[in-house]
C-alpha cells in the first residue's frame, strides 16, 4: 500500500509517496509555500486556494487522482480531534479567524482517498521515536517553534487540540521585545526560531551586511565560529534551553530531540548551546535528561505522516 504525504511547513511544502511495507519515501517533490510573508497583501482565501492548489499539482505530478486512497498531511499548526486546523501562524499570520477542515478541501480533489490531518512535529515526533511506548518531546526550531511530547509512544494533546505550542510561551516581558507572528510581543517563537533569529541579527549584529543577512549566511558564519554569530546565536537559543528545562522538571522528560531546518543547519554547536543553558537552569544542573539532534534530512514531516497513518 502507498500513501500520498504532505509536509505543509512556513517556509516549504514537501509531497511525497510512502511505502507502508517499507516506511520508505519512493518518490518527493518540494515547493515554496505560498505564505503571508511573501505574499503580503494576500487575503486568506487567496493563501489557502493557493496552498490547496499547490498540494493538488504536487500531488499529481506524484500519481493519478483516482489511485489514491489514502493520503496524510503533516501541516504546521494546532489540528484538533476533529482534524481542524486552527492556526497556523507561519503559513497564515493572523489572517484565519475561525478553524478549517484541509481534510474536506482536499477531500475533493481526492474523492476516493481518506485524508488525514496532524501536526507536523507529531508527525516528525512519530519518526523520532525508538521504541513504541517511549516517553520523550520533540521540538522543531525552523519558521517557527512547536513541540510535542509523547507519553508511551503517544502525543499528548488536551481536548480541544492544544498541545505542543511552546513557541508561543511568552519570555520577554518588555515593551520593545519582538511580535510573534501571531500578533503576540515576546513569544519564544519570535526570538529562537529562524526567522526570529535572523531578524534579531538583522536589527543588532555588528557585522557588515547585516540587514540583508538570510538564515544561510547565519548558520555558515555560526558554523565556522564567527563570533558575532555565535553571540547571537547564543542569546537567542537559552530561552529555548530554559523551556527544556522547565519540562523536564515538571514533567519528568528525560529526552528532548531538536529538528527542524533552522537547528539542523546549525547542528552540534547549536545543540550544546541549548543543552547548556537547559542544564544552568535545573536545580542540580543538566542531570538525567538529554539534548540531542534529530534526523538531519528534510523527510520527517512526510515519513511521520505516513507512520502515523498506521496508528491513528
Amino acid at each position: 500500500m502507498v500513501r500520498l504525504v504532505f509536509d505543509i511547513g512556513g517556509t516549504k511544502t514537501r509531497a511525497g509517496l510512502f511505502d507502508v511495507r517499507s516506511s520508505t519515501l519512493t518518490q518527493t517533490l518540494s515547493a515554496p509555500t505560498p505564505n503571508h510573508l511573501d505574499q503580503p497583501r494576500a487575503t486568506f482565501e487567496e493563501l489557502r486556494v493557493a496552498l490547496l492548489s499547490l498540494m493538488n499539482r504536487l500531488g499529481d505530478e506524484l500519481t493519478r487522482p483516482d489511485e489514491v486512497a489514502d493520503v496524510g498531511v503533516a501541516f504546521a499548526g494546532p489540528i484538533d480531534p476533529a482534524g481542524l486546523v486552527l492556526a497556523a501562524p507561519t503559513v497564515w499570520g493572523t489572517r484565519l479567524q475561525s478553524p478549517i477542515s484541509l481534510s474536506e478541501d482536499l477531500g475533493r480533489h481526492w474523492p476516493r482517498a481518506r485524508v488525514r490531518v496532524l501536526n507536523d512535529v507529531t508527525a516528525a515526533g512519530f519518526r523520532h521515536l525508538r521504541t513504541d511506548d517511549e516517553d520523550f518531546c520533540i521540538v522543531t526550531v525552523s519558521s517557527g517553534i512547536g513541540n510535542k511530547i509523547f507519553s508511551r509512544g503517544r502525543p499528548l494533546l488536551g481536548k480541544s487540540g492544544r498541545g505542543g505550542e511552546l513557541g508561543h510561551l511568552r519570555v520577554d516581558e518588555s515593551p520593545e521585545a519582538p511580535v510573534c507572528e501571531c500578533g503576540g510581543r515576546g513569544h519564544l517563537g519570535a526570538i529562537a526560531s529562524g526567522r526570529g533569529v535572523v531578524a534579531w541579527a538583522r536589527g543588532h549584529a555588528q557585522v557588515r551586511d547585516a540587514a540583508t543577512l538570510t538564515s544561510g549566511d547565519l548558520a555558515a558564519a555560526f558554523r565556522r565560529g564567527e563570533r558575532w554569530a555565535v553571540e547571537v546565536v547564543g542569546r537567542c537559543a537559552a530561552p529555548l534551553g530554559w523551556a527544556l528545562a522547565a519540562m523536564h522538571l515538571g514533567l519528568g522528560i528525560e529526552r528532548f530531540v531538536l529538528f527542524g531546518g533552522f537547528a539542523l543547519a546549525l547542528g552540534e554547536p547549536y545543540r550544546a548551546l541549548v543543552s547548556s543553558a537547559a542544564g544552568q537552569r535545573c536545580w542540580s544542573g543538566q542531570g538525567s535528561f538529554t539534548v540531542e539532534l534529530g534526523i538531519d534530512d528534510d523527510w520527517s514531516g512526510l515519513i511521520g505522516a505516513g507512520l502515523a497513518g498506521g496508528r491513528q
